[in-house]
């Protein structure tokens, strides 16, 4: 996908913002041994894939899973993001969506199922088998590995420490000693990352009867843990690294030679995915990095995570290709980012990654807001009258903007039409003289103006820009192509360009 130089620039990037106990050269990244894939339930509708990693030298068998419950997408993100993890011992058996059907419905039971019947994580009785289905595949997983652990993730509605209803951020150890321990280790490594203390997390013991976890330990002998995140606050990419921390912290001390606990993507991907990291912390808008991560992979050929602040601090960036900032506050984007996070964010399209934003994420492009990232020599006019409204607005491609958007679209053979638009910014050219000047992809044609915002403003101004920034690329959208019917591809188009592929 990238050219030698930016991988090289990218792979800098990265051991710059890694500890050196763990910043992995290309070629040893390349060395990571394949995993094996195999489909519990087979051929029926539950039908779920299984990741099974093992690592050259001998060690314990740890089996995770995730999406018991599919209303819990925190536990199925991480560990889809942990089956890209190397180890240096042992084997590592990873179930990410256990139960799809749950996870495809939003849901915490099987769709059509009331109470316990309908609930994954009580199909494991102690008095009897397994429920036939995908509660017997992954029972047979355990007799097939005869795994030392079993962890399984989970999330809460509130924090068990200020409401005890709930059973969030807490770890659910089985009644055994060593567990204990374990459990008092990975509550630590979370709890010092936590400022508020009503947010870090309790020891509890001993797991719901009818749970994998409960099962695990009291018929087969396996050691067992349920790690629950919490919802409540918390964006979906802060459940996650709280998952991959503490899973991390497990298997560290057994000594298995985890990857960095920040590995969210793993080198595996075919040559011409476009990695692609969705911003989802404070400040944006409520559902947007979700519809953004939605349609980007509707698209072929994009894989994509959803990070936040600490996860851009920490250097994840440099697994990605392109970065994605979607709606909501460009400001809140910006000090979710904090100081260390927007440098970050501007090392990484200097060395050659991509950058998209949206709306808010334009905003934040821009080089004119003492919060701006400066990637573009765009400046927001009218900063009085930002909040210009919401509704459709007639846009027009300039012949730059037909060329590299417009393939695949519903507006491939036009050369007017609509797009949504929600408070974007109205860019004129910035003329700071150490930035190219952009190139304007779209242009308004119509405008909206209301809540007292003068007319004729918007109106021959760009809509959608481009333009390089040292080695990356940059572009930014004004209005919503992802809540325009019919036009997704402008999306999927624009991360071919950014990734470098586009002209």
């Amino acid at each position: 996908m990238l050219h030698a130089a930016r991988v090289f620039g990218l792979w800098m990037l990265a051991s710059a913002c890694l500890p050196a106990a763990t910043a992995q050269t290309p070629a040893q990244e390349s060395r990571r041994e394949a995993p094996r894939i195999s489909i519990l339930a087979e051929g029926t509708r539950a039908e779920t894939p299984c990741w099974i990693l093992t690592a050259p030298e001998p060690g314990p068998t740890v089996v995770i899973v995730g999406g018991m419950h599919g209303n819990e997408p925190s536990g199925a993100s991480a560990a889809e993001q942990i089956t890209s993890w190397s180890i240096g011992r042992g084997q590592l058996v990873v179930v990410p969506r256990a139960n799809v059907l749950a996870l495809e419905a939003e849901q915490r039971r099987t769709p059509g199922m009331l109470g316990n019947a309908g609930d994954l994580n009580r199909q494991f009785p102690l008095d009897g088998n397994p429920s036939e289905g995908i509660a017997a595949a992954l029972w047979g997983l355990l007799e097939k590995h005869d795994p030392a652990w079993v962890v399984d993730l989970h999330e809460g509605f509130d924090f068990h420490r200020t409401n005890p209803k709930s059973v969030g951020s807490s770890v659910i150890h089985c009644a055994d000693e060593r567990a204990e321990k374990l459990a008092l280790k990975l509550i630590a490594a979370v709890d010092a990352t936590i400022e508020e203390p009503g947010q870090r997390f309790d020891r509890l013991r001993s797991p719901v009867a009818g749970s994998l976890a409960r099962a695990a330990w009291e018929k087969a002998g396996v050691r067992s843990m349920i790690v629950e995140t919490t919802t409540k606050s918390h964006a979906l990419s802060h459940r996650v690294r709280q998952h991959r921390l503490l899973v991390h912290t497990l298997l560290k001390e057994l000594g298995m030679q985890p990857s960095p606990a920040a590995t969210v993507i793993g080198p595996g991907m075919a040559p011409d995915t476009i990695r692609v990291a969705v911003f989802d912390g404070s400040g944006t808008g409520k559902g947007a990095a979700g519809t953004m991560r939605s349609v980007l992979e509707g698209q072929a050929g994009c894989v994509v995570r959803r990070i936040g602040g600490p996860d851009v601090r920490a250097g994840v960036l440099s697994q990605f290709d392109v970065v994605v900032h979607p709606g909501g506050s460009g400001s809140a984007q910006a000090k979710a980012l904090g100081v260390e996070g927007r440098a970050q964010e501007v090392a990484f399209v200097r060395a050659g990654g991509g950058y998209l934003g949206v709306c808010a994420g334009a905003y934040l492009a821009a080089c004119n807001y003492d919060w701006s990232l400066g990637l573009l020599d765009a400046q927001v006019i009218d900063r009085k009258h930002w909040r210009r409204g919401v509704g459709s607005v007639d846009v027009e491609w300039t012949s730059l903007g037909k060329r590299t958007l417009a393939s695949g679209s519903s507006a491939q053979g036009r050369q007017l039409f609509e797009i949504q638009y929600a408070n974007g910014p109205i860019f004129q050219p910035g003329e700071v003289d150490e930035l190219p000047d952009f190139h304007a992809l779209l242009v308004y044609r119509g405008e909206v103006a209301e809540n007292g915002a003068p007319k004729g403003i918007m109106p021959s101004t760009a809509a959608a820009i481009r333009s390089s920034f040292g080695q990356g690329r940059a572009m930014a959208f004004s209005p919503h192509p992802e809540k325009t019917d019919g036009l997704h591809a402008l999306l999927h188009n624009s991360l071919v360009w950014l990734a470098g592929d586009g002209q």
